[in-house]
């Protein structure tokens, strides 16, 4: 979705990419407070995906490889990529901000932006920010 976004083909939506910002948090957070996830090794919609709710599967089962690469299109070597690399994480319901860790984003401009929201907080709901501008288009 957020090389659509890049690419402006979401209809509707203009503002590229850059007011999204990614909550990162861990799996060993989520474990702790008993909240209940399940992941995926593909995009959710592909009959073939599988889903799981065993972190030791994170090792096992997901493609990481395929998932970082910048590559998105599917080949004759590789006719599976496309549904790969869109596996998921999923929280149950509800993702409380204490378990919030940091907060990712794409530039200098966007950090300012979430710095005067964060100025606006009481200082236990603010995270840490840093510009991964890698995890973008």
């Amino acid at each position: 979705m957020l090389l659509q976004l890049h690419s402006g083909q979401v209809t509707g939506y203009s503002e590229r990419q850059d007011p999204l910002v990614y909550l990162t948090s861990t799996i060993q957070r989520l474990q702790a407070a008993g909240l209940p996830f399940v992941f995926s090794n593909g995009h959710g919609f592909a009959r073939i995906t599988d889903w799981f709710d065993d972190p030791a599967r994170l090792d096992t089962d997901i493609d990481w490889a395929t998932v970082y690469a910048r590559v998105w299109n599917d080949t004759l070597a590789d006719p599976d990529r496309q549904r790969r690399k869109q596996a998921e994480f999923l929280v149950h319901r509800f993702f409380p901000w204490e378990l919030v860790d940091g907060i990712a984003l794409v530039s200098a401009a966007v950090s300012e932006q979430v710095s005067r929201i964060f100025g606006r907080v009481e200082d236990r709901l603010k995270r840490p920010i840093s510009i991964r501008e890698d995890w973008y288009y």
